[in-house]
């Protein structure tokens, strides 16, 4: 089992950065998500055949209120699938330019259990090293970016580096800068080392400031608090200290509040004018988790029903047409979708890295660089899910960080004296390799996995060449396939509507009614068509006003 534990460890070490790096802007009309949807898919697969190979030692590897959690989160989300209204494909796929699904979630849940059932140091070091080695070519390709030089073409000097979006770009900078900086603080790291941590750190955090996105000025301010704490904790000369110190960190902590509200010194240096625009999501999201508190709306499904439920400041504060298809905020994202059992399934298994954390600190004797930068960068991660969407090249390593803090406190278990728990294996120990069935286990669950996860890529790669062609047949086809988006449709229709086609945007728009019942385009279309029969423009018109009942943009036609 040593072997199948090992394996685990390789998995764990190569998804996050094949996770954070993969683009395919030449294939795909969405160059971003499904690809990356495509790597943690397959490997969270391939993982979850690894367990089948040895159940009975797989199950006890951990402890069982944390396979309760596990299995919560992943039957309720089951059953929020399966009693939604939800189009199936959105609810198993996610939407477009999101892909939250049931499909990523299940996948993070499996790769989290994974990596917590690792349990040797040695390998959750190497995660930290892996993650702050994958920021150095994402900090290259966004300097390049930001030079004007950036041979794909895309980004037009912004920094986005591989994840599609600065406010991303900057959480994700946040972390590779935390790490680097904690890793920095080891006494045993050679200046040469040193130097090249902090110049890291220094380099990802002017990226960030030119990205203008504060996300990760903020994760790493609030890292950078922890890592003091951890510090002056294991810092027996600085016993003194730890009061003050963690009175300046409550302080800190209430000030940033204010300032998240426009109130106080901070205000100037934090607030911005889209965190109003979050309030909106946020409230959104709320209202949805209230009034669908057991099942939610469906799964990646908060944006059907975000012009409804938004109310009338956020529809009046900058237009009606200001729309969005998430919370920007994970744990309402999770609510919203799934319900509140989700979430407090969620929630639980939050609570139980937070615990090994505590056991881990209490049992340490000095300051350990390595478990402080799984530590901080958890919070980090916490804190950026409080103001941000769960992007896969950036929630990889919150599920990673996740599990590897459950599995790094089992690995300080006094109980645990043998390989893989421990680091005490020697250098000439000869690895026991994995057995040939666990081998083609792990081969054929990356296969299913790859299988489940093209499906989407695979449609949205046919659409990206329809749209350059500019066929409207090849258009239509692509946007019917399974695992196609409404997006994708209502693009089509967007096509048939410029070219002046009538009778073709008649068509489509019922299809996609047919397919997407809440698509408030597709609505708003069949209103004002010439074509369309007056009962059925008025049915039209209350359709709307029920989907977005506080737009004044809405009036009967005709």
């Amino acid at each position: 089992m040593n072997a199948i534990f090992r394996r685990l460890g390789t998995l764990m070490l190569a998804i996050g950065p094949l996770t954070t790096l993969a683009i395919s802007p030449f294939s795909n009309f969405d160059p971003i998500n499904l690809v990356k949807l495509l790597f943690v898919t397959s490997f969270a697969f391939a993982i979850a055949a690894l367990f089948l190979f040895s159940p009975k030692e797989t199950f006890v590897r951990l402890n069982k209120w944390i396979w309760f959690a596990a299995g919560g989160l992943l039957l309720w989300m089951s059953l929020a699938f399966l009693l939604s209204d939800s189009p199936v494909n959105q609810q198993i796929w996610g939407v477009f330019g999101r892909n939250t699904g049931l499909l990523t979630y299940a996948s993070l849940l499996l790769i989290l259990l994974g990596t917590a059932m690792v349990q040797d140091q040695r390998s959750y070091h190497k995660l930290v090293d892996v993650l702050v080695l994958t920021g150095v070519p994402t900090t290259i390709y966004a300097l390049i970016q930001l030079a004007g030089r950036d041979p794909i073409m895309w980004s037009e000097k912004a920094a986005f580096a591989t994840l599609g979006n600065i406010n991303f770009s900057s959480a994700f900078f946040g972390l590779v800068a935390l790490s680097a900086f904690t890793l920095s603080l080891g006494k045993s790291m050679q200046l040469w080392a040193r130097l090249l941590l902090l110049a890291l750190a220094a380099i990802d955090l002017m990226i960030i400031l030119a990205t203008g996105s504060i996300q990760g000025f903020m994760i790493f301010v609030a890292g950078i608090g922890v890592v003091g704490f951890v510090f002056i904790l294991k810092t027996t000369s600085l016993k003194w200290a730890r009061i003050p110190y963690l009175l300046l960190g409550v302080a800190g902590f209430a000030l940033s509040a204010l300032a998240l509200m426009n109130i106080g010194p901070l205000a100037r240096f934090i607030f911005q004018n889209s965190i109003l625009f979050r309030y909106d999501y946020w409230y959104a999201g709320w209202v949805m988790s209230l009034k669908h508190p057991f099942f939610g709306v469906g799964l990646d499904s908060y944006g059907d029903w975000y012009r409804e439920l938004r109310g009338s400041t956020a529809t009046l504060r900058t237009g009606p047409d200001r729309i969005t298809n998430t919370a920007h905020n994970i744990y309402l994202d999770l609510s919203a979708s799934g319900g509140f059992p989700v979430l407090l399934a969620f929630g639980a298994l939050l609570f139980f890295a937070a615990r090994s954390s505590f056991l881990v600190l209490r049992r340490s004797s000095s300051f350990n660089p390595y478990f402080t930068a799984l530590l901080v960068c958890w919070v980090a991660y916490l804190v950026q899910a409080a103001v941000s969407i769960n992007q896969i090249g950036v929630g990889i390593w919150g599920w990673l960080l996740t599990g590897a803090i459950i599995g790094y406190e089992y690995s300080t278990r006094e109980m645990a004296s043998s390989a893989p728990r421990d680091s005490k294996r020697t250098k000439k120990s000869v690895p026991t390799p994995i057995p040939a069935k666990a081998s083609l286990l792990m081969i054929l669950g990356f296969a299913v996995g790859f299988t489940l996860s093209f499906v989407p890529y695979q449609a949205d790669t046919k659409f990206k060449s329809a749209l350059e062609t500019d066929s409207a047949v090849d258009l239509e086809s692509s946007a019917k396939l399974l695992g196609a988006t409404a997006y994708h449709f209502e693009l089509t229709l967007d096509r048939a509507i410029k070219r002046g086609d009538e009778a073709e945007s008649a068509r489509l728009a019922h299809e996609i009614l047919d397919r997407y019942p809440r698509s408030f385009m597709a609505w708003r279309v069949v209103q004002v068509l010439v074509s369309t029969p007056p009962d059925e423009r008025e049915r039209a018109f209350l359709r709307l006003k029920e989907l977005d009942p506080f737009n004044p943009t809405i009036q009967r036609v005709g």
